[in-house]
């Protein structure tokens, strides 16, 4: 390689982080289709069936859970209500506060997708061993914590 050239796939953390994250969401998204689901819908479906199988979450919640703007969830939820998986109902006292309900087909698709969420998992971290798992989990934390201090 010429010394001006630069290297078709540099080797820069980045680049990994980026591949491995739209890489994982490509085969999610490939494999939910028949489902007629997102990933991002799924982990919704997952947060809710977590945290608020039996009280209401608001759209606020699912906001700052997953760091996303107001607009990206409300038509992620939009899309979620008009398939039958929640309902979104306005808050007594300000209608502009959203309360976010599972419908019961809502909380089956849940349950019945936490097999595909585990082998997911697993895919993600094929042949490495439990130290390494850990250590690998552990090294995300880290670089996430790290990125986050500086975004302050």
């Amino acid at each position: 390689m010429k010394e001006c050239e630069k290297p078709k796939h540099p080797d820069d953390y980045g680049i990994f982080i980026k591949k491995l994250g739209k890489n994982i969401k490509y085969l999610s998204d490939e494999n939910l289709v028949k489902h007629g689901i997102t990933l991002e819908q799924v982990k919704i479906l997952r947060f809710l069936t977590l945290y608020y199988s039996e009280s209401p979450a608001y759209q606020k919640d699912i906001e700052q859970h997953f760091e996303i703007k107001r607009s990206s969830v409300t038509n992620i939820l939009q899309n979620m209500e008009r398939n039958g998986l929640i309902t979104r109902i306005g808050d007594a006292l300000d209608a502009r506060v959203k309360k976010v309900l599972l419908t019961e087909k809502g909380k089956e698709l849940s349950i019945s997708l936490v097999d595909y969420i585990i082998q997911l998992e697993n895919i993600i971290v094929q042949g490495m061993s439990e130290d390494e798992k850990r250590t690998f989990k552990d090294l995300l934390k880290r670089s996430l914590k790290n990125v986050e201090e500086y975004m302050c």
